[in-house]
Formats: C-alpha cells, sequence, structure tokens
C-alpha cells in the first residue's frame, strides 16, 4: 500500500499544489460504507456486466467486488491551482491524473484495481465524514485478481485503431 500512495504522491498537478486527499478504506466497517454508497437502483445492463453487482432482492445493483482495500481520492477545493482568468479548478484533473500514477502501480506489483467514479457523493460525504472542502472524484478497489479472472469483454481489451484518436499537425 505504501508503494502505491506513493506513486500517487509524487504524480504531477498543477504548479505542484498536491490538492490530493486518499482516505484509504481498509477495515470491514469502511468498506460496508462503501458499498452503502456505492448502489444504484436496479438496472440489468449493469447487472450482466458482474453477476455479484446483481441484487435483485433489494432491487439494486451494488458495485463492490469483494476489494480488501479501497482508495477514495478526492481534492481539496482551497488547496488546487485556479486558473487566473476563467477561475477553472484543477482539482478533478490532478486527483485523476494522481489515482492514474496509483492504478500503474498497483499493476507493477502484482494488483489488480477498479476505476469507479459513479457513486453516490452525497451519501458518501455524509458516510465518510469528508470535510466541506474536500471534493470526491474517484475510488480505486484494489486487490489480488482471482485466479479465474477473465476480463470483460465488454469493458475491456477492446481499442480502436490509433488513427480514431491521434493526429499528426492538422486534423485534415
Amino acid at each position: 500500500m505504501d508503494k502505491i500512495l506513493e506513486a500517487g504522491q509524487w504524480a504531477p498537478t498543477a504548479v505542484n499544489a498536491q490538492p490530493q486527499r486518499i482516505l484509504v478504506l481498509n477495515t470491514k466497517e469502511s468498506l460496508v460504507k462503501v458499498r452503502e454508497f456505492c448502489t444504484f437502483g436496479y438496472d440489468e445492463k449493469y447487472a450482466q456486466l458482474e453477476k455479484a453487482c446483481d441484487d435483485k432482492e433489494h432491487n439494486q445493483c451494488v458495485y463492490y467486488y469483494g476489494a480488501p482495500l479501497v482508495l477514495f481520492v478526492c481534492y481539496d477545493k482551497d488547496a488546487c491551482w485556479k486558473h487566473p482568468e476563467s477561475g477553472e479548478s484543477s482539482g478533478s484533473t490532478d486527483a485523476t491524473i494522481v489515482s492514474t500514477h496509483m492504478m500503474l502501480e498497483a499493476a507493477s506489483i502484482g494488483l489488480g484495481t477498479v476505476w469507479i467514479s459513479y457513486f453516490d457523493k452525497d451519501k458518501a460525504r455524509k458516510l465518510l465524514e469528508l470535510p466541506d472542502n474536500w471534493e470526491p472524484n474517484n475510488m480505486l478497489y484494489i486487490g489480488y485478481p482471482a485466479e479465474d479472472f477473465v476480463p470483460n469483454p465488454k469493458m475491456s481489451g477492446k481499442r480502436f485503431p490509433i488513427e480514431h484518436s491521434v493526429w499528426y499537425n492538422t486534423l485534415k
């Protein structure tokens, strides 16, 4: 965990403001809270992605995956850089870069990650007792992949050809 958190610490942020605030959730009590704010109204298309998420009995989908560690990544709205002309905050971008660096470090040491940005932020704020100036950005579920893990073909491995997203010198 220390290596993963250090990778986030060294990630670049706008003007090196380092506004990321990471809450390590790794106790049974904390992970129960994650399960509470990471549920959604039942929708078959989500349940098809992962049967472990399917909870028809309670009319909801639960995104948890059984990970023993969740990094809840926020940014401090008061600490991030703001563009002097537009006032646009770097917070979300900074937190995203930090999360990406942590994911790459986790992968380099044989751990699997799942990036979750779709959760009830208000419920999370309340359950985790976040300060008002902390803005939730995403969560990283981290753990050892199951031995029989096979990436979901609907979600992984497909990439457009490079020409779909890269141009050289002109868009023509």
